[in-house]
């Protein structure tokens, strides 16, 4: 069983969201009108000496807090317009001719050229960077020292087909990589052609679980964060077979559901305490799990009306924060410039991207905004947030602008940026990783980095922390602190205060 749980670090930025999955979240109108208030040009009260005062939010100051001066410059870069097929040949100038060694890859590499931008990135350039280094583990050889004769090799074949090929992705670039040697060199290879089956990976998947999942794919929520949840909820059902005699015989499968009782949750719960204080598990990886089990009852309750019987399982206390570099102010405006130089769409997909920096939306959400949600006269947007409740935003600088040019092509989509909000999110995702990787970003995570960004560039702004949490569509203002990283800003701060020179000479 402990399977279930070998990803023990985990990086699921959607699930720390909220301990609570059932309380309700607060919007800004149920916060004495908060949101017409900020965005009443002359503020909630007139008269207050406190610069921190909330009574002193005005929009401009909320305007100010949200939209970072150097993201909104009038005029755009001066830059040429190249397109999305560019990128590939950016990766083959910046990386192929560097990062993979032999005539023989470089060049079928440039003969995939045509390809998608993000195939020709993904299942071309990754996976034959990945193939050099496991053959270079395999020869003992560095990498950069492999040479065009290594892949004349009939063992070396032999081996990249068993070892390497483990999947259909993988299977059709070494088919492709010998084809394309054969044709070069008349190199017989038709003896590695034929590949071992993959092998099939997928378990029987208990059906209530596989309804969970579309749900969860439904929301937006992240291939990892789903397998997550999986592997979470299959730990507890798999201990329920193996350790409580009222599922005996049962496999994960075919668990009755409506058998299960808080009593049995309870013994889980104390099962994972005891291997947490053995040291096996992490504490927030049992915290983690409890609080999935806990989310998987209540779409149980809310879809079939099932009894819930984690309704008083307690969750476990663990610190949940992670730091996490984060791109900086130039960095962000880099990022914008790729997308101006290379996006089909640039002006849609900086919208996009606007969305989440500036007013850290996710990206679920960003792709269920419509023309509707859009107010150009008073400059306002509505969004709807997790838990069903509705925020009103302002709108302001380049974002705004870019918007006001939006709005004159004719809309053709149910939503902003398409009609499958599915497709939308897995879309900017595919995108992301494209215009980051060429902006020479190396931050772990996807689209989710740019809230951790937006939640962090509005703290810098020491606003009070009524506004920092109704401007971050949170529950608790603990959930804020998750996604604050401000050590940059306080390394440089004392990179600073280090340089200054407090010799007798230095203070004449």
């Amino acid at each position: 069983m402990d399977e279930y749980f070998k990803q023990d670090d985990p990086q699921n930025s959607d699930q720390q969201n909220n301990m609570e999955p059932e309380r309700t979240k607060e919007s800004f109108r149920q916060n004495a009108s908060f949101d017409e208030k900020i965005l009443l040009n002359e503020g909630m009260f007139y008269h207050s000496s406190d610069d921190h005062d909330i009574k002193k939010a005005t929009r401009v100051r909320i305007e100010n807090m949200l939209y970072a001066n150097t993201l909104q410059q009038t005029e755009a870069p001066v830059s040429t317009y190249i397109g999305r097929q560019g990128i590939n040949q950016w990766i083959l100038d910046n990386n192929v001719l560097t990062d993979i060694p032999t005539t023989f890859l470089k060049k079928y590499l440039y003969s995939k050229k045509a390809r998608d931008a993000f195939y020709f990135y993904r299942d071309e350039y990754l996976l034959i960077l990945e193939l050099t280094q496991r053959l270079s583990g395999h020869l003992k050889t560095p990498a950069h020292k492999l040479m065009d004769e290594h892949l004349l090799d009939q063992e070396v074949w032999s081996y990249l087909s068993t070892s390497f090929a483990t999947t259909k992705s993988k299977q059709r670039l070494i088919n492709s990589l010998i084809t394309y040697i054969t044709g070069v060199t008349g190199y017989d290879t038709k003896e590695v052609l034929l590949f071992p089956p993959v092998k099939n990976l997928k378990k029987m998947v208990h059906p209530k679980l596989e309804l969970y999942t579309k749900q969860l794919t439904k929301e937006g929520k992240s291939k990892n964060t789903i397998n997550t949840y999986k592997n979470h909820i299959n730990c507890m059902l798999s201990w329920l077979v193996n350790n409580m005699k009222d599922f005996t015989g049962y496999e994960l499968h075919n668990i009755p559901i409506l058998s299960i009782k808080e009593i049995h949750l309870q013994e889980f719960r104390s099962y994972l305490l005891m291997k947490q204080r053995k040291g096996d598990y992490r504490s927030i990886t049992i915290s983690e799990c409890i609080y999935d089990v806990k989310n998987f009852f209540v779409f149980l309750k809310k879809s079939f009306g099932f009894p819930n019987p984690a309704r008083k399982l307690k969750s476990i206390k663990a610190p949940r924060y992670h730091f996490r570099d984060l791109p900086t102010e130039e960095q962000l405006i880099e990022f914008f410039n790729v997308i101006d130089m290379y996006s089909e769409s640039p002006l849609l997909e900086s919208v996009a991207f606007q969305l989440m920096v500036t007013l850290g939306l996710r990206s679920m959400e960003v792709s269920h905004v419509s023309w509707n949600d859009i107010n150009l006269e008073t400059k306002t947007i509505m969004i709807q947030s997790k838990g069903g409740k509705y925020h009103i935003l302002p709108l302001a600088g380049k974002l705004y602008r870019n918007l006001e040019l939006f709005q004159r092509f004719p809309l053709t989509k149910k939503y902003l940026f398409g009609d499958d909000p599915v497709k939308i999110v897995s879309q900017l995702k595919e995108n992301y990783k494209l215009y980051s990787h060429v902006a020479g970003w190396n931050f772990p995570g996807a689209l989710h980095l740019f809230r951790h960004c937006f939640v962090t560039n509005l703290a810098g702004k020491n606003p009070p922390p009524q506004i920092l949490k109704e401007l971050s569509r949170v529950v608790k203002m603990d959930t804020v602190s998750l996604y604050t990283h401000l050590n940059q800003r306080t390394n440089w701060l004392s990179q600073q205060i280090n340089k200054l020179d407090y010799s007798p000479q230095g203070g004449k």
